[in-house]
Formats: structure tokens, sequence, C-alpha cells
């Protein structure tokens, strides 16, 4: 309830916006080159959230966004660390969020170095490595540790359940609970809640075919199965209603 850090909260989560709002433009494309099949989908622009900090860098304006993104996603990061370490019941509910919200820190404040490192090396992305290739790495790197096809199968599953629970979340609209009554500018109330649905149950199809690769990859034991979203989007367009 603290004003001030309300104020940067909402900048954190602007920020966040960004990044997810690039993610979704830069998946049109691979949806339609998927509906037309003699299109090739280009792989210049990664849908990701790397590849979004990467389109970011390739503008004109890059830097002095970059910086702006990455200020803006280590407020997000506080805000987060804060939700950690305010008190509430000691129930299993608790610790699982507290537990979404320890990874959240951890893959924003990455990508928040990410963005300065472009910021202060150079305003271009070329030549950095993909999410796909970190995924496919560190999948490589657990399946050569004993018993790492069972860890990698296991990251796969909850990555699934993630998944099936934001889909849950988006279909039931119980993200309300968070939300004050009314409109917002020209937006009404039930306008938001449908917004949020739609988010919400997005976001869990793309948690649900990462998972999925990453499952296939400890099945097959094959890391080359394992993506990251951009790779999860560019497979799923050759099945019958991927695109």
């Amino acid at each position: 309830e603290h004003p001030s850090l309300v104020t940067l909260a909402r900048a954190g989560w602007i920020a966040k916006g960004v990044v997810y709002g690039l993610v979704g433009v830069l998946a049109v494309p691979i949806a339609i080159n998927g509906l037309d099949r003699s299109r090739a989908a280009s792989a210049d622009e990664e849908a990701s959230q790397l590849g979004a900090i990467g389109e970011i860098a390739d503008t004109s304006w890059g830097t002095f966004a970059l910086w702006l993104v990455a200020i803006g996603l280590l407020l997000y990061v506080l805000w987060r660390a804060v939700s950690i370490a305010l008190p509430a019941r000691n129930t299993a509910t608790t610790w699982v969020t507290r537990a979404g919200y320890l990874v959240s820190v951890v893959v924003y404040a990455s990508l928040a170095w990410t963005a300065i490192s472009f910021a202060r090396r150079t305003s271009s992305s070329a030549g950095q490595e993909s999410e796909d290739a970190r995924v496919e790495r560190f999948t490589r790197d657990v399946l050569d540790m004993t018993g790492g096809r069972w860890i990698v199968g296991l990251i796969g599953i909850v990555v699934i359940g993630v998944g099936a629970f934001f889909i849950h979340r988006g279909v039931t609209a119980s993200f309300t609970d968070e939300l004050d009554g009314g409109s917002v500018g020209p937006f009404s109330h039930r306008t938001i809640v449908h917004l949020g649905q739609a988010g919400w149950v997005g976001r869990g199809v793309m948690m649900l075919l990462v998972g999925w690769f990453v499952f296939q990859a400890a099945r097959q034991f094959d890391p080359d199965d394992a993506h990251g979203i951009d790779g999860a989007l560019r497979d799923a367009t050759d099945s019958t209603f991927g695109a």
C-alpha cells in the first residue's frame, strides 16, 4: 500500500509488458508463414524474450531504450523480491507462490542483465546466442549428468504443469481477485477481464509448447528436441492447427 513502492512496481510491469508485447509481435510472422506453407518462416527475428531485447537493440534509439527496459525489469525484480519477503500464512499455496516469484526474479534479472550487456557493448544483437541455443545447451549438459534424463523429463512436466495452471487461471478468470473493480480509461472492467483471460491462456499455451519439447528431449534422449519459445512456435506450425 506504499505509494512509492506501487509506482516503482508499475514501472516494472510496464517494462515486462513491453518485452511480452514484442514477443507477440515477433510471433505473428511465424503464424502467417505457417498458414502459407509455400513461405518459409524467417529465422532472423526470434520470437522470445531475448529476441525482443535484440529487436530493441537493433533500433536507432536502441541504447537509450535498452537502459529504460533494463531499469524497468530490475524494478520488477525488486517488486518480486519484496513480494517474497512479505509476511503470509504458512501454507503450501504461499510457498508455491513464493517459489514462482523466485523463478521470476531469476528470469527477469537475467533478462535485465542481457539488456544492460547490449546497451554497454553495442546497439546490435548480431552474433548473440539465441534462446533456443541456450535451452539446447542447458538440456545437453543436464542429459550428460547421472540421472539427467529423468531431471530433464521432470523439468518438462513441471513446465507443462505451469502452462496448464496458466490456462486454468485464464479460463476461470481467477486472477480477478487481484484487480480493483471499475474501468481504466476507455476499457470497462469486463473488457479488462477478457483481455486478461486471453493473455493468461496464450501464456499457458506458450508454456505447454516449451514444456512438451523439453519432455520430448528427455524421452528421445536428444537435446536438439528441446526448444525455447521461438523454436517451439516454429515447430508447432508444422502441425495441422499449429499456425
